[in-house]
Formats: C-alpha cells, sequence, structure tokens
C-alpha cells in the first residue's frame, strides 16, 4: 500500500483525494491566477527569493492580495515534503494562486486562494527534439510576460503541435517572425564561440533559471548576444540548449530538419559553471 499524496490548500495540508475546491472559482473559470514553479534540491532552493518575488509581483499585476510572505510559504512548502516524503531527495514544487470570487469579468475582489503540490521530478536523458510552432507568442503589449500567468492556452495549442509532430517541444515564434521561447523553457545556441539568447524584448517570459545562466556566461568571460533573431540564426547554431528551472540546462538535439552537436565543448563547460554557481550559492 502506498502512501497518501499530500498537496497544501489555502495554508492546509490535506490528502490530494480529498481536497476540495469549488467549481466556482475563477482559476478554473478565467484562468485568473499565477504560479511559480521550483526545483528543490535535497535541502536547497536556488533563488527562492527571486522565485518568490516574481510570485508576488505577479499577484500584484493581476490585483491579488498575498496570503503568505516568503518566510510563511517557505515554512508550508518544507512541511509538504515531509508529508510525502521528499524532504531528503529532489523534488518539483508547483505553488498555484488564484482569485477568489464570482462570475464575470469584472470584479473587486482581491482575495487569493492557493494551493502547493510536491512531487518527484521527472527526467529524460536523452537531447531535446524541437519543432517551430505556428502558433505564436502572445505580444507582452497584449499581456505582461514578466510572470507565470495561469491561462497559458497559447502554451497548450503549441503543445498540441509538438505532439503532433512527435516531438519533447516547440520553439515559439513572435509574431514579428523573432525566435522568443519553447513552451516551457528559454533558449541559447552556440556558434563561433558566442551565446546567442533572445532579448526580453521577444514576448518572452525571462526565467530565473535564464538568469542564472546569463551570471554563468558573464563570469566565464564568454561573449553573449542577447537580441532579436530570425529562424534563420538559430538554424546556422552549432549547438543549442534550454533552460528551466526543473530541467537547468538541457541539449537540443534537432529542431525540425536541422541536427546540432549534443556535446559541444562549450555547452559542457556552461553546465559546469552551473553546478559551481550552485555550489557556491549554497554555501554562503
Amino acid at each position: 500500500m502506498t502512501d497518501p499524496v499530500h498537496i497544501i490548500l489555502n495554508g492546509e495540508l490535506v490528502e490530494e483525494q480529498e481536497a476540495r475546491v469549488s467549481p466556482l472559482n475563477r482559476g478554473m473559470m478565467y484562468g485568473d491566477g499565477c504560479f511559480e514553479t521550483i526545483r528543490y534540491y535535497a535541502g536547497s532552493f536556488l533563488r527562492w527569493n527571486r522565485h518568490f518575488q516574481r510570485l508576488q509581483d505577479g499577484l500584484g499585476y493581476i490585483g491579488i492580495d498575498p496570503a503568505f510572505t516568503a518566510e510563511e510559504l517557505l515554512e508550508q512548502v518544507l512541511s509538504l515534503l515531509e508529508a510525502n516524503r521528499l524532504a531528503e531527495t529532489e523534488a518539483m514544487i508547483r505553488i498555484q494562486c488564484w482569485r477568489e470570487g464570482g462570475r464575470g469579468y469584472i470584479t473587486d475582489s482581491r482575495r487569493m486562494g492557493w494551493m502547493i503540490q510536491a512531487g518527484k521530478p521527472v527526467s529524460n536523458a536523452s537531447p531535446l527534439k524541437l519543432t517551430v510552432a505556428k502558433t505564436r507568442c502572445i505580444p507582452s503589449a497584449a499581456l505582461r510576460r514578466k510572470y507565470k500567468l495561469s491561462n497559458g492556452l497559447n502554451y497548450i495549442k503549441a503543445a498540441q503541435e509538438t505532439s503532433q509532430r512527435q516531438c519533447d517541444d516547440s520553439l515559439m515564434l513572435t509574431i514579428e517572425d523573432m525566435i522568443s521561447e519553447t513552451t516551457s523553457a528559454n533558449i541559447f545556441w552556440v556558434k563561433d564561440e558566442v551565446i546567442y539568447t533572445p532579448s526580453v524584448k521577444c514576448d518572452l517570459l525571462p526565467g530565473v533559471t535564464r538568469e542564472v545562466m546569463i551570471e554563468v556566461i558573464e563570469d566565464l568571460g564568454i561573449k553573449l548576444e542577447e537580441g532579436e533573431f530570425g529562424l534563420d540564426e538559430i538554424n546556422k547554431a552549432e549547438a543549442v540548449f534550454c533552460t528551466n528551472s526543473l530541467i537547468e540546462i538541457k541539449e537540443v538535439g534537432t529542431l525540425d530538419n536541422h541536427i546540432f552537436e549534443t556535446d559541444h565543448p562549450m555547452v559542457m563547460k556552461l553546465k559546469t559553471g552551473f553546478e559551481q554557481y550552485k555550489e557556491q550559492e549554497w554555501s554562503t
């Protein structure tokens, strides 16, 4: 008999199968909320305060009052890890927040509901197979891209294209045909000893791991170019990799018909630098 899986629901530890949320909640009806996904490293987090700040800023952007401080949220997360027997291993944490209130787009509610999940991360050792999605990123002028907002239908549509083409993820473009991000990660590539990545002007979510990666690149003295790039630029790359909090750094093997080197010395150097960065952060 397996142990029950627990979640935190509005500050209370409950068994997942016993959790109850009203079907008339705005998170379900409108995607009225935001979330954060964080990796847990058997006793440590990478930039916990940065993740919390983005969550808090996202709540402020959509007009929801936070129901916890960073310290209170961390205490709840740690108690959930203990309950799910994950405190001594690596785990994935998802913090989901939504607005409490009734139906209708117009609302004056600022009350918050929230849920925390903790589970084992899914690992895949194989290089990623990417495809270019026809579905475009939402322009930042329409919806600010700095936060993980709950309504991800455009990502879902792009992910459907991923499945149809039997790939792992889809590369998404802006409406101006510039490279932006994948449905779940930021993207970098290597050419002639230079690292390239789309700038924040390209309607991407600037991930926390992307921030760390840029610091690692700069600390190693490697040239970095952030800018607006078309598909021709990445198609000429020697190596491509993706970053997010769960996969950290993941090599890309193919982008449709284009094949990339998956053991490129520059990427291996960055992966080593990333590991050293984590050790330094946790030792301070």
